[in-house]
Formats: C-alpha cells, structure tokens, sequence
C-alpha cells in the first residue's frame, strides 16, 4: 500500500470515526445528560449546541465523501467499499444539511410547542444518519 492510499484511509476512517463518536456521544450522553441536570433550562442548551453540531457534522461529511470519492477512483477501497461508501456518506450528509438548514429554524420558530414534532424528526434523521455513518465505517474495513 502506498502513502497515498494510507493517507486516504486514515483521512476516511478517522472523519468516519470522529463523525460517529460525535453522534453518539451528544446523542447517549450529552443530550441525556443536560435535560437531567438543567431540566427546563436544558433546551437553550441543547439548542445552542444544535448548530455547530450539525456544521461539525458537514465538515467531516464533505471531508470524507471526499477521500471515499478518491480512496475509490484508485482502487484503494474493496469494490463493495468502493460502491457503496460514498452514496452512504452522502445520505449522512444530506441528512444533516437539511437538519441544519430547514429543520434548526423550525424548531427555533415553534418554541416550546413545536418542540415534540421537530424532535421527532431530529431523532430519525440523527438515527439515518448514524447507520449511514456506521455502514461506511464497516465497508471500509471490509
């Protein structure tokens, strides 16, 4: 393997990584742990902590689909890997574009009342988003 194609993977497992630990930490312990200490104080918090989030999120999104989209055109990726990794990414990354973009400034206009339905919808694109995240991660080891 050449430097190159280890840059590559190391560039792609790492964002994937860090991109997956992100979710799952703000998703099982951070988020959790915020309503169970502010209470009624916790969704400015949360709120605050939504958008640099989600542009977190898109950093290592378009960082990866990236290396996925090089790692591919040389062949560094096994052809299932090679396939697959970057439309997964996408979807991951779509997902939390439009978190950011359309769903952030829902939630913020609905206040309290709307809060239930956008958090739905926050929960199954966060939950896409990890399984796409997930997936890629698998692949590229494959």
């Amino acid at each position: 393997m050449t430097l190159l194609e280890t840059g590559l993977l190391l560039v792609l497992n790492a964002t994937l990584g860090m991109w997956l630990g992100a979710m799952i930490f703000f998703s099982f312990i951070g988020a959790p742990t915020t309503f169970d200490v502010l209470d009624d104080g916790a969704g400015t918090v949360v709120n605050a902590i939504f958008p640099k989030y989600y542009v977190f999120g898109e950093l290592l999104g378009f960082t990866a689909v990236s290396a996925a989209t090089i790692a591919g055109s040389q062949d560094v990726l096994g052809s299932i890997a090679a396939l697959a990794v970057g439309p997964l990414v996408l979807v991951a990354l779509a997902a939390t574009i439009y978190a950011r973009a359309k769903l952030i400034p829902k939630m913020e206009e609905a206040g309290d009342d709307g809060f239930a339905k956008y958090h739905k919808q926050s929960v199954i694109l966060n939950g896409i988003t990890m399984l796409a995240v997930a997936s890629a991660l698998v692949l590229t080891h494959l």
